[in-house]
């Protein structure tokens, strides 16, 4: 017997309620969100965008675009749409997104990265309206399980009420996810906010406490060889000539390759391949290495802010007529040492190669930069690649920084 059976349905059947919404243009952000099915279940004019997925067992889990190396957008975006949904803190969870330029992208970047604050401005908007057409779905399915009007329903701590009638969010699920999204759901008043702007605890904070968390180290694919990189002693030196012999003898070692950054280890295990590099013999060539010191480094600094050398970015207003005409004016030189990206987890990422294509998985800050240095590596199409936004231990992209 064949079964037919369209999009909507089978996401009704399989996963409750999915709700997903699509602002395609920067300026969209401020102006709500274009929903991303249309009444016959079939994709709307922009590809969509999932962030919601209500299960049949009340939890809300919340699909974030943002990557996760403690600045907060896992518990900050999730607190958007449980507001609109007016859920439980208790049943919020949230999980990174794949990498997808087009569905992930960062509204005010053009494509799906974070950086310079920008998670929760970009998104306020855009996730609020996606809980508010959770929650509307979910009252309309309410009221016609119920046989009431949707006006009488309220919903608190997942809740939803009307009269002596009562459910939680899960039964409700799949009959919520085969009805028309609103196209511009209203949000709530700020007055009438319940947790935005209150103190809750971070979904991610147990997890990351008591070692359950899964970062890229912690990973362990079937076969999986370990890789460390033996880099130059001074920024800029290259490898005039390398004796692998000790480091091959190591039991564990599998292989040693020159690569562009050093010499790369290959082993069975972290600590065959942290003592095979460990035994290389390398001679390095700095002849184009970095040798000034700290000083002069913040001199010339210095001489490129000062001379006439430097990019216009922008200019407005007549600096040299305002100074003139001052009473008063106050001349200060700021220095900054340098701030190196030194995050708690070492910079990796797990790859795996067959069948000519490559999945791969790390803490990426933009996965589509990312995707492509993988493809452009290995010499597949960049649809050939499938990035996994793992939680990170700190601010960098480990692919591009490898």
């Amino acid at each position: 017997m064949t079964i037919t059976q369209n999009r909507r349905n089978f996401l009704a059947s399989s996963l409750g309620l999915v709700v997903a919404v699509s602002l395609p243009l920067r300026g969209r952000a401020q102006s709500g969100a274009a929903l991303a099915f249309q009444p016959d279940g079939t994709a709307a004019t922009f590809e969509p965008n999932a962030f919601i997925r209500v299960g049949e067992d009340d939890l809300v889990t919340v699909i974030i675009k943002h990557i996760e190396f403690g600045q907060g957008p896992m518990t900050g975006l999730s607190t958007l749409v449980a507001e609109e949904m007016d859920a439980d803190w208790s049943q919020m969870r949230a999980e990174s997104a794949p990498a997808d330029d087009e569905k992930y992208k960062n509204l005010l970047f053009g494509l799906q990265g974070t950086g310079g604050s920008t998670a929760m401005a970009n998104s306020y908007t855009q996730m609020r309206k996606a809980g508010a057409a959770a929650r509307a779905m979910l009252v309309q399915a309410a009221a016609d399980e119920w046989g009431v009007d949707a006006s009488t329903i309220a919903i608190a701590n997942g809740v939803l009420t009307s009269g002596d009638k009562t459910s939680t969010f899960g039964p409700l699920a799949a009959k919520a996810a085969m009805l028309t999204p609103p196209e511009d759901p209203p949000v709530k008043d700020p007055k009438d906010f319940v947790l935005i702007g209150k103190d809750r605890p971070k979904l991610d904070s147990q997890a990351k406490s008591n070692g359950t968390a899964v970062f890229t180290m912690d990973m362990d694919l079937p076969g999986m060889e370990y890789v460390v990189i033996r880099h130059a002693p001074m920024l800029g030196g290259t490898v005039a000539s390398y004796d692998d012999a000790d480091a091959l003898a190591v039991p564990g070692v599998t292989a040693v390759h020159q690569v562009p950054q050093g010499i790369a280890v290959y082993a069975t295990s972290t600590y065959a391949a942290l003592t095979g590099r460990n035994a290389l013999t390398v001679e390095w060539n700095d002849s184009a290495a970095e040798t000034r010191s700290s000083d002069q480094m913040m001199k010339d600094l210095s001489a490129l802010a000062t001379g006439d050398t430097g990019l216009m970015i922008e200019e407005s207003g007549d600096i040299t007529s305002a100074l003139t005409d001052a009473a008063q004016t106050i001349e200060a030189e700021f220095h900054f040492p340098y701030l190196a990206h030194a995050p708690m987890e070492p910079l990796d990422a797990v790859i795996e190669v067959k069948d000519g294509s490559a999945e791969t998985w790390g803490g990426f800050q933009f996965p589509g930069f990312d995707k492509q240095a993988v493809a452009g590596t290995l010499g597949l199409d960049v649809t050939k690649v499938k990035l996994n936004v793992m939680l990170a231990g700190g601010s960098e992209s480990p692919i591009c920084r490898l």
